[in-house]
């Protein structure tokens, strides 16, 4: 563990900055709703992706980030989650990459433990980057009103519960 390492402190960005940086960044690293987050990780942005040691469980609720410099991170997934909950730790832990540590530029560890306004922005950015609005609502508007959740955590490859949180949201802003 690095000796320098900050907290991530919360952009202050609002929810709509972050949900747009998190589209844009999904188009620089040419990632799609459905596409392989570990390709994202460690080939294009040179991260590592690994899951806890028996020694971190309890350390690790969901996911954490240890960000030493640009192009040289890891994210850590807890042993318990399913593969839809891991993909959106992913997007979040990138949340904490581009949002709070800059690509790098600011050393930081960020341990899913505590609920921080960076917490919640790192949030914001994964259900943009995993749910991109315009898809998203293309989605929602094609069930005739009829929330179906299994077709859309389906088609985004998400958890029901944060297919359920993103139509929630985008319906609340229309």
């Amino acid at each position: 563990m690095l000796s320098n390492v900050n907290k991530p402190e919360p952009t202050r960005f609002p929810r709509k900055i972050i949900e747009e940086l998190a589209e844009r960044f999904a188009g620089v690293v040419q990632f799609s709703h459905g596409d392989d987050l570990r390709h994202i990780v460690e080939q294009k942005l040179g991260g590592k992706l690994r899951y806890a040691d028996a020694n971190e469980w309890l350390d690790t609720a969901s996911g954490s980030i240890t960000v030493e410099a640009p192009n040289k991170f890891t994210i850590i997934l807890a042993n318990f989650t399913g593969p839809l909950r891991n993909r959106f730790t992913i997007a979040h832990e990138l949340g904490h990459y581009v949002l709070h540590s800059r690509l790098g530029e600011i050393p930081l560890t960020a341990p899913r433990k505590d609920r921080s306004p960076a917490e919640s922005e790192a949030d914001w950015f994964a259900a943009a980057f995993l749910m991109p609005k315009k898809p998203f609502l293309e989605a929602l508007e094609g069930m005739n009103g009829h929330l179906n959740l299994d077709l859309l955590a389906g088609r985004f490859l998400v958890s029901k519960p944060a297919a359920k949180y993103r139509a929630d949201e985008l319906k609340q802003n229309l």
